[in-house]
């Protein structure tokens, strides 16, 4: 079957290519996360690569989802709420029941409607969401008939099927999860874990059950990688303020005299990544910002000279970050320079991954950032607990 993508090209990776064509994904969303907005981050991206869209909102009316997803021709709203507050529906697809009076036959008689409006796309290739299923858990058969009558049709028009739901307490060895997985193709769960006053989200495939964790945020652009806090660090003078700068939108530094004398600061958010970037002084009477730093942060880089390396102090440096388990990568700077040593011979001495880079005009940082990334998601233990 053909692979269908989602907006996280690590989520891409590794599902090898998106998920299939004709399935349907259940997204299971912890309470710290917006699963509306991820639900319509997600349309969006669909939408952007020219999918027609079924949006199917059964707990409040269509006008509120409207405030997220971008509309026009190809997006058609189901409203399956209106009726049961009695109030006229302004959509060419209604649900003409209240979900109230029996949440089972609501369920029975929202299959044809949902038929109808896949049938009525003109060109297949569709994205279908169900907003809210949380009503319908408890209703196993109904909600388990629904899946199997509306998947030919998901199949028959080339159309992947979404289902939010907010996690109501549901654990990995619970008999009611346990149903949930069972019935449909994928699971996806949007997770948040408190840490030192940060909310890190990130997806856990639940199935097909993938152990490696993707992390990401909601922005307006859409939904991007997210890493909270990276450091840059390094002896005195590699060039760690030019670092930060090069790789930030917006940046921020204190100096005296042309040195750090506190923290630099930068944002990121390009190519589908998304990080604060944190620079600190290289002296050691600084140590105590790499510490402070050290318990929260992600992932490292530690910039030496490749002219005249401080091979003691990035040592020193980086047993520290190894101590606290923080994935980290050397930036050997000033690779223009004719006097430079080659990041081979920097990485053969240090026994510490290396890559060559000028700092200053931006060469190799942003495939740098990347490669910190893959090092990140391999071996942080945060994304694991």
């Amino acid at each position: 079957m053909t692979k269908v993508s989602l907006p996280l090209e690590k989520l891409n990776t590794l599902l090898d290519g998106g998920v299939e064509d004709g399935s349907n994904v259940l997204i299971l969303a912890d309470l710290v996360v917006d699963k509306m907005k991820f639900g319509s981050s997600l349309v969006n991206y669909r939408h952007e690569q020219d999918d027609n869209v079924v949006y199917f909102i059964n707990n409040k009316l269509p006008r509120y989802a409207r405030d997220y997803i971008k509309t026009d021709d190809n997006v058609s709203f189901i409203d399956g709420f209106s009726a049961t507050i009695n109030k006229e529906t302004e959509e060419d697809y209604q649900i003409d029941m209240k979900i109230s009076e029996s949440t089972s036959d609501y369920i029975e008689a929202s299959v044809a409607t949902v038929k109808q409006a896949l049938e009525d796309n003109e060109g297949y290739g569709s994205t279908f969401v169900l907003d809210s299923i949380d009503s319908w858990v408890g209703h196993w058969d109904a909600m388990e008939s629904f899946i199997d009558e509306i998947s030919g049709t998901l199949e028959d028009t080339n159309t992947v099927g979404y289902y939010l739901l907010p996690n109501l307490g549901f654990e990995e060895d619970d008999a009611n999860f346990e149903k949930l997985t069972e019935m449909f193709d994928y699971v996806l769960h949007l997770k948040g874990l408190e840490r030192s006053g940060i909310t890190l989200k990130f997806i856990h495939v639940r199935k097909p059950d993938i152990e490696t964790k993707v992390p990401f945020d909601i922005t307006a652009s859409g939904l991007v990688m997210y890493v909270p806090k990276i450091l840059v660090t390094g002896p005195y003078n590699s060039g760690k303020s030019t670092a930060v700068e090069t790789l930030s939108e917006t940046s921020v530094s204190v100096d005296r005299l042309g040195t750090t004398v506190a923290l630099d600061h930068g944002k990121v958010e390009r190519h589908g990544l998304k990080a604060d970037i944190f620079g600190t002084p290289g002296q050691k009477r600084f140590d105590w910002a790499l510490n402070f730093l050290g318990e929260s942060i992600f992932g490292c880089f530690v910039m030496v000279d490749s002219r005249n390396p401080d091979y003691e102090r990035a040592r020193e440096m980086h047993r520290e970050l190894e101590a606290k388990g923080i994935p980290s990568l050397v930036l050997a700077n000033f690779q223009n320079k004719d006097d430079a040593l080659p990041p081979e011979t920097i990485e053969e001495e240090l026994g510490i991954e290396t890559r060559g880079v000028d700092a200053l005009n931006g060469d190799n940082m942003d495939e740098s950032l990347d490669r910190l990334f893959e090092k990140i998601l391999s071996e942080h233990s945060w994304y694991y607990t």
